[in-house]
């Protein structure tokens, strides 16, 4: 659920300097970034965590040669026509990373003191609630 919002942000940010073919160019950039990553996860996973039951079990070589095109399609348009919003795409992704480490990983207590009131008063605002927990 967050990973579309942050889609929906992102192709906000994109769409701003131009059209809809710069949208595509950028967006589609940083997509295979993320698919990379996500297949490079999945090949880690497959020597690090051997003894974790996966219910469907991909050949390797799949995922090698996903892995493969997503580098060729993250590399391809910096070497023919390399542009500013490339790095700025780059930069906007390891910023997340930044936070991630951050609040997650680390788990400051400060952001948890300084979410709850904001959720809360945002929640008073748009009239929303989380979703009651429906026993089983």
């Amino acid at each position: 659920m967050h990973f579309f919002s942050f889609q929906g942000a992102v192709a906000i940010i994109y769409i701003i300097p131009g059209d809809i073919n710069t949208l595509i160019n950028y967006f589609s950039f940083a997509v295979w970034i993320f698919y990379g990553l996500t297949v490079l996860g999945l090949i880690v996973m497959r020597f690090t965590r051997k003894d974790l039951e996966r219910p469907i079990r991909v050949p390797l070589i799949i995922p090698i040669l996903v892995l493969l095109v997503s580098i060729v399609l993250v590399l391809a348009p910096i070497i023919t026509a390399p542009e500013l919003p490339y790095l700025y795409c780059v930069l906007f992704i390891i910023s997340g990373l930044v936070f991630y480490v951050l609040f997650i990983h680390f788990k400051f207590s400060w952001a948890q003191k300084i979410s709850k009131p904001i959720t809360m008063h945002l929640q008073m605002l748009m009239e929303v609630v989380p979703p009651e927990a429906v026993p089983e």
